[in-house]
């Protein structure tokens, strides 16, 4: 290995040089893996470890699915489920998180060695692979190709040893093989480096390379059958080739090729390899494994991670020779090393620092917020409504883990456990709502949770004859079944909302002006949640007509529905600037805010009387109601109540000293002092 350290410098500086290189790395790489939690699979591979601790034996069929319970479930990862349990257990999400970090960082380690034994500078080594972890950094999550991660850094390493003529680490692939390949399905990428590097290393001009070439062959063809020394033995091959018909399988974002500037760290790595690649001595047995691995990136990026893993070690000895080629000798002396070092540590450091500055954490290892919709399967969970409930995929990854056994679910993101008969329907986006119901009766379902709703064509799917909307917010829709047993829920909760769906534009809501035959709402109940909607949609003048028709039955609305449709009606008014209304919608209400927004719209009419009253009894309850406290002040200035129109203006400003409206407050109260 070439010395591009100590030259001119001490062991001791260059042992530091290289401490604080590999330190700085590490310490970035960690930055891009202590985050929240954002990987919903975390939670059908928590669920299969904690099956298989608790059986003692690796399920053979779909368990978790009531669509296709009896289903062949090919699993190639249950040796890192049960290590993800058992970091579970220890310290929950948290500990996942850990975990992950600790695989991500022993990769990075082991390939700043390599690229280190191949001669590249510190320095060198430490922007490339840092260069690596940020393209590979999408898939820094806790999933089973983490193990992949460290098999392929010890695999690189194995073979910069063996070339040294120690090819004992290389040997040791079998017996670590067995577990990698029941840890990953991406193990087949082992034999396939390996056949790389001993096609490349044969066409490599120095002839002695040929036994290299000859002991990869060799272990490359040992390993294959490791493939098969799974408990789904030749279903894993199935499994290896979905990597390639997944986007006609099922479309998934994963599967999609390359695309700038999308995927722009890829092309910078892309960039690094090809210059690698140009400049004179490459060495083919290093570069193929790269080039392979890259194509392969570029038409899946799900494997853009593992091809930034092997070009990191080959853009640092390009980096190095380049600096070596400027400087017409190796670099010398620590200040690049420092100064690389310093620059990881700053990207890493000052934005956490400044996240503590604003009161955050300075690690967030929980979950995501938004990873789930938490909020609707509350509402499900509390409503009873998981019996046959259709799911979509990846929170029903969620779902296997908050509810199993009790609660098998419609599917999970176990592409494989289900058939290609039943992906075809469900990677459609243009189906008739007939062909949708006909697909669901096949199951029983008779209930939904619908993620995504402004993009997912399903929301569109359910005829409001036969579904009623009962719950939705930004995250989810919940839909039940016209069926006696969900009358009483329906009645209370159902949303006079449908919905449309057109590819490139999303989902429309769309309201709902006649009840359905089937709906047991009332129609004054109706009118009234449809009021709502038009309010929302921005529909004014069908909002107030919705209120008015059902304020017109007395005895429909309980005292809060009621209170809640006048609000709603008073609201629409002041918002229309129709202040006659607002006063009649608000009369005989006691909520403050409505009494207050009644003496905002008496004043509008000249009626400082009546509003200095309403708004009197609204601060009384609320004195914190900055709008109100000036409405009175000015309602007191009109009653040539002084005095107390001074206070008032004095309270507003104390309540809001930069509102709008400060200015013409402190105008009022010199005015008022000095008249």
């Amino acid at each position: 290995m070439r010395n591009t350290v100590t030259g001119g410098t001490s062991p001791r500086s260059a042992r530091a040089t290289e401490i604080a290189a590999l330190s700085a790395l590490l310490l970035f790489v960690a930055g891009r893996c202590l985050v929240p939690m954002d990987e919903t699979d975390l939670f059908f591979n928590l669920r299969l470890g904690e099956i298989i601790l608790a059986r003692h034996a690796v399920p053979r069929t779909n368990l978790l699915s009531f669509t296709f319970p009896d289903a062949r479930d090919i699993n190639l990862a249950w040796v890192f489920q049960i290590v993800l349990a058992l970091a579970y257990r220890a310290g929950g999400i948290a500990a996942t998180v850990l975990l992950k970090t600790t695989f991500v960082l022993a990769t990075f380690a082991l390939l700043y060695r390599v690229a280190r034994r191949r001669g590249a500078h510190p320095a060198a080594a430490a922007v490339a692979l840092a260069l690596a972890a940020w393209a590979a950094e999408p898939r820094f999550v806790e999933r089973p190709h983490l193990v992949t991660f460290v098999g392929l850094g010890y695999l690189l390493l194995a073979l910069e040893r063996a070339e040294a003529g120690r090819p004992r680490a290389l040997t040791a692939l079998l017996p670590l093989g067995l577990i990698w390949a029941n840890a990953n399905s991406c193990f087949f990428l082992a034999p396939a480096v390996l056949a790389l590097y001993a096609t490349g290393a044969s066409l490599d001009r120095r002839l002695h390379r040929r036994v290299e070439a000859r002991r990869a062959a060799l272990l490359a063809l040992a390993l294959c059958p490791l493939i098969f020394a799974t408990p789904s033995g030749a279903g894993a091959l199935t499994y290896i080739a979905n990597h390639w018909r997944m986007p006609w399988l099922r479309p998934l974002q994963e599967y999609r090729a390359a695309s700038w500037p999308l995927d722009g760290p890829f092309f910078f790595v892309v960039a690094g390899v090809v210059l690698a690649v140009a400049l004179p001595n490459r060495r083919l047995r290093r570069a193929l494994p790269v080039l392979a691995l890259g194509l392969l990136g570029a038409r899946r990026i799900r494997f853009v991670a593992e091809f930034a893993l092997l070009a990191g070690p080959l853009i640092a000895v390009a980096l190095t020779d380049l600096g070596a080629r400027a400087a017409r000798r190796a670099p010398r002396g620590p200040y690049a090393t420092v100064a690389i070092a310093a620059a990881l540590a700053g990207l890493t450091l000052v934005p956490r620092t400044a996240a503590l500055r604003r009161g955050e954490r300075f690690a967030d290892l929980g979950l995501e917020p938004g990873l789930v919709p938490e909020a609707a399967i509350h509402f499900v969970d509390d409503n009873g409504l998981r019996g046959r409930m259709y799911n979509d995929l990846e929170v029903g990854s969620y779902l296997t883990w908050r509810g199993w056994p009790d609660h098998p679910v419609f599917q999970d993101p176990r592409i494989n456990g289900y058939p290609e008969a039943f992906h075809a329907i469900l990677r459609r986006d243009d189906l008739s709502r007939d062909e949708w119901q006909s697909f669901l009766d096949r199951f029983g379902v008779t209930t939904a949770l619908v993620s995504y709703p402004d993009l997912n064509p399903r929301a569109a799917l359910f005829a409001p004859e036969r579904w009623a909307l009962v719950y939705r917010d930004g995250d989810a829709l919940v839909f039940a079944s016209r069926r006696p047993e969900f009358d009483g829920l329906i009645a209370r909760a159902e949303l006079p909302l449908t919905f449309g769906y057109a590819r490139g534009l999303g989902v429309t809501a769309r309201p709902l002006a006649n009840r359905p035959a089937r709906s047991p709402v009332r129609d004054c109940v109706w009118q009234k949640r449809l009021g709502d909607v038009f309010f929302e949609t921005g529909d004014d003048t069908a909002a107030r007509e919705a209120y008015a028709s059902a304020a017109k039955s007395s005895d429909c609305l309980d005292a809060t529905s009621r209170a809640a449709a006048a609000i709603a009606r008073g609201d629409l008014a002041l918002e229309t600037g129709n202040a006659a209304d607002a006063v009649e919608a608000y009369a005989g209400l006691s909520d403050p805010r409505a009494r207050a927004n009644r003496g905002l719209a008496l004043m509008a009419l000249g009626r400082a009387r009546e509003a200095e009253i309403d708004l009197g009894a609204a601060l009384a309850v609320d004195p914190a109601q900055p709008e109100a406290r000036l409405a009175q002040a000015f309602a007191f200035e009109a009653l040539r109540r002084d005095p107390e129109a001074v206070a008032a203006f004095r309270a507003f400003l104390t309540l809001a000293p930069r509102h709008a409206s400060a200015a013409r407050a402190r105008a009022e109260i010199e005015r008022l002092t000095n008249r």
